[in-house]
């Protein structure tokens, strides 16, 4: 997985997406989801949270 298609992953995490959805759009498996820390995740939305994307 590149870092680009990690961090698009991550976004997707952090915007509340699914496994499911993920790894149908992505085509990405568990293991690739499995990969992303919990901290990584937060991280995102707390950042998206300060631009004002998510509440």
């Amino acid at each position: 997985m590149t870092e680009q298609v990690k961090r698009q992953l991550i976004k997707a995490l952090a915007y509340g997406k699914s496994r499911e959805e993920i790894k149908e759009c992505m085509s990405i498996s568990d293991e690739d989801i499995n990969g992303v820390t919990a901290e990584e995740i937060e991280s995102e939305k707390a950042y998206y949270r300060e631009m004002g994307y998510l509440q």
